[in-house]
């Protein structure tokens, strides 16, 4: 029988402490403003992309016991900015040609995805929960955590595979 972890233990749990730092280290070097070679960005993109991804993968479903609303917009301005920042530092590795899901033998039609919205949408995900949850109440903190999990297996876990796709040919194209 699965037990169903308490807030507080899972807040103390390897699995979380690994996601929350992987996503505080992942939004820190978006938000830098430190321009830099596409090369040197992507390098560094799938390190933390990977780390995130895993650390992700890893977290427990959280049940909630409140459900209220959290101020956990981002301003729309330094979010603009943000996505300045990625646009300039991905230089022309941006675009990139793939099935969205390579497994659907019907419809396999090549669509044309976009690092820079991959990045920003993984971005605004992942600091959004973070903003919540670092308003640091018991019921915010279970609403980042649920929104954490949530977010990754209902949007960003398919924004980061096919980013680290795309960038993995970038790298062995700059690389040659």
């Amino acid at each position: 029988m699965d037990h169903q972890q308490s807030t507080e233990e899972i807040l103390k749990a390897p699995t979380f402490t690994a996601y929350y730092q992987a996503a505080v280290d992942f939004c820190a070097f978006i938000e830098q403003q430190e321009p830099g070679l596409p090369l040197d960005f992507l390098l560094a993109t799938r390190r933390y992309l990977v780390r995130l991804y895993d650390a992700a993968s890893a977290l427990p479903w959280v049940d909630l016991q409140s459900n209220q609303d959290h101020d956990d917009t981002l301003a729309a301005t330094a979010f603009q900015a943000t996505l300045s920042r990625i646009a300039e530092r991905l230089g022309e590795a941006r675009y990139y040609w793939h099935v969205f899901d390579p497994l659907d033998d019907v419809e396999h039609t090549p669509v044309c995805g976009d690092l820079l919205d991959d990045l920003g949408d993984i971005y605004k995900d992942v600091r959004s929960a973070l903003l919540v949850f670092h308003l640091g109440q018991p019921d915010c903190q279970e609403n980042a955590m649920w929104q954490f999990k949530f977010d990754f297996d209902a949007h960003w876990d398919r924004h980061c595979v096919s980013a680290l796709s795309a960038i993995h040919f970038y790298l062995k194209r700059l690389q040659q």
